[in-house]
């Protein structure tokens, strides 16, 4: 009887502890599978914050570059002062006069020898050395809206157009990644092209019309990735803006005013969000003014009262 009752415990025993193995690999098996998608998902959540700061910051490039285009069309800079550069000359004629009466001082009795080739050489280091002292010189001037030449640099302009096309394959691909509408991204493209074309034809009009086209895909693009509600609204905002800035020349100033309107109702939900930083709460509030002065400017229809207050407004808003 003990035998047997040895033989069962043996028995029961082993079976017990094979179970016991086993419940214990699966266990583990499946912790290791969690960890590993855990990893994983960690990993590829990663990867994809990564990609999306990469493509604001594209972004964010694109909205500088065609911002500065706008103001080409007006000569507008958002600085208050431009630096401008002027050729200077040295005036080495005093100089050159004291060396060649020492020379003959001292070397008279020579000076029937000199050769013609000699005199030929001494002009040529003189040219050379002219050349060398010819320097720049660097001017800051007050770059205002009634003082300022309101004449299109289209040749920096257009330079800027090419810049833009150095990066914009590298842009596309990006967006494509993050799953942006094809259809977008294409017309983008598209609409860029035409852009350029305005620029090499120097028409204004046209592109302030294409400009707008292209800076259009910017708040769109942003809403699919960017994070920042503050950055998406302020993007929004502009975009109301430069569609009334757009028509300044057409004098279609009822259309200028709607275009405001729409900018103050996009913008104004800025005043009511908790999520903002408040350490940018009076930058918000300061810049809400200058939107509803910018409307109000509307009223005088007159066109550098309307751009030094879009000036200022472009000024504040950016830092945010």
């Amino acid at each position: 009887m003990k035998r047997a009752l040895s033989t069962m415990t043996k028995f029961y025993g082993g079976v017990f502890l094979k179970k016991f193995k086993i419940i214990s690999y699966i266990i583990l098996l499946i912790v290791l599978v969690i960890l590993a998608l855990t990893v994983y998902t960690s990993a590829t959540q990663n990867n994809e914050q990564d990609e999306k700061e990469k493509v604001t910051s594209e972004i964010r490039y694109l909205d500088t570059k065609l911002v500065e285009l706008l103001n080409h069309m007006n000569n507008i800079e958002t600085r208050n002062y431009q630096i401008y550069t002027t050729k200077i000359e040295e005036s080495r004629s005093a100089e050159n006069s004291g060396g060649g009466s020492s020379g003959g001082n001292s070397s008279s009795d020579s000076s029937n020898t000199s050769s013609s080739s000699d005199s030929t050489s001494t002009q040529e280091n003189s040219d050379q050395v002219d050349t060398e002292n010819t320097g720049k010189n660097y001017e800051m001037k007050a770059a205002g809206i009634l003082t300022t030449n309101r004449d299109i640099d289209w040749t920096s302009c257009k330079n800027e157009s090419e810049l833009i096309y150095t990066s914009i394959s590298t842009i596309t691909l990006d967006l494509y990644r993050l799953n942006v509408s094809q259809e977008d991204i294409l017309n983008f493209n598209k609409d860029l092209d035409s852009l350029t074309v305005s620029l090499e034809e120097e028409n204004k009009q046209l592109t302030l019309d294409n400009l707008i086209k292209v800076y259009e895909y910017i708040p769109k693009f942003g809403q699919t990735i960017v994070d920042d509600t503050l950055y998406k609204t302020v993007l929004e905002t502009k975009l109301n803006v430069f569609r009334g800035y757009a028509k300044l020349d057409s004098g279609d100033w009822a259309g200028i005013s709607t275009n405001m309107t729409d900018a103050i109702n996009v913008y104004s939900t800025l005043l009511t969000n908790t999520e903002i930083d408040a350490n940018k709460q009076t930058t918000i509030n300061k810049g809400y003014v200058m939107l509803n002065e910018l409307k109000n400017a509307v009223d005088t229809q007159n066109t550098s009262v309307f751009l030094i207050k879009y000036k200022n407004l472009l000024e504040e808003i950016n830092n945010l």
